[in-house]
């Protein structure tokens, strides 16, 4: 922060004319510091001149991680947030604590803007306790993945580090993702169940405009109890219809009924699993 952003014009201009002459559309934010109230309007400045010039063609990766900067709280509709940094060589990354993150803000914010990381689970396993239940390298890596379903995935590492037959065994998953991840998000998706401790059943909504039909994408952590309650935002005492997509649920539609409280049962055999329902109100 230089004299509080007061390049902000020129700054623009660079951007812009990446833009113009390269067609780039995408630009990662980081290192923001808003050290007072006019970095902020400089900052703003800078935002508005290249949606204003670009037409909006130019989206921006808002890095949240630290420091006084823009996030979730404000000036997000410039683009989607890159919520933090976690890492194995810090031993800061754990899979639940990724998922409590994105399951607490999901009440708030919506979760399809947020950027949510998994991680190469064998690096840096040594730094983990052999017993560690919840550590990365004792999660499978498709849950992994599956913790950030509700928002925009990120892969954060190396491809080339993990190791070899990883990446064609996720591939089929992704793909089946990527086919279903524009309704997911077009609808508005809310935290149910318990809130993610490691060893909770917890998981996602997502509501469709015409409130009949959605998703409904459930974890199992690492819990004793393979039958699953949680409380929805499903009508009550109403026949759902459960469509599997794709996880650990089985292929089977089945019907089942909510409670007179809007919970639902769902039994995963395993724990550190996963399952995505298209529902249906009948």
């Amino acid at each position: 922060n230089h004299d509080s952003y007061s390049s902000w014009e020129q700054d623009a201009n660079i951007v812009i004319g990446l833009f113009k002459k390269y067609g780039i559309q995408y630009f990662k934010i980081d290192g923001v510091v808003l050290e007072d109230k006019k970095s902020e309007i400089n900052l703003r400045a800078f935002y508005d001149k290249i949606e204003l010039e670009t037409k909006g063609a130019v989206y921006f990766n808002l890095d949240a991680t630290a420091d006084k900067r823009t996030g979730y709280h404000f000036m997000y509709e410039y683009g989607n947030i890159f919520l933090e940094n976690r890492y194995t060589d810090s031993k800061s990354y754990y899979p639940h604590w990724t998922l409590r993150n994105l399951w607490m803000l999901s009440k708030y914010v919506p979760a399809e803007k947020l950027q949510i990381e998994f991680l190469n689970t064998w690096r840096r396993r040594e730094l983990y306790a052999d017993n560690d239940p919840f550590a990365p390298e004792n999660i499978n890596f498709e849950y992994q993945f599956a913790v950030t379903m509700a928002a925009q995935p990120l892969a954060w590492f190396e491809a080339s580090g993990l190791p070899k037959g990883e990446i064609e065994k996720l591939q089929p998953v992704v793909s089946a993702y990527k086919k279903i991840s524009g309704d997911f998000h077009k609808g508005i998706i809310l935290p149910i169940g318990e809130e993610p401790s490691g060893a909770s059943w917890t998981g996602f909504q997502s509501i469709n405009e015409n409130k009949k039909e959605g998703f409904l994408l459930i974890y199992r952590e690492f819990t004793r109890n393979s039958l699953g309650k949680l409380k929805t935002y499903l009508p009550k005492n109403t026949e759902i219809e459960l469509e599997p997509v794709f996880g650990n649920g089985g292929m089977k539609t089945q019907q089942i009924k909510t409670s007179s409280n809007g919970e639902i049962e769902i039994n995963l055999n395993n724990t550190n699993t996963y399952v995505l329902y298209r529902y249906k109100l009948k």
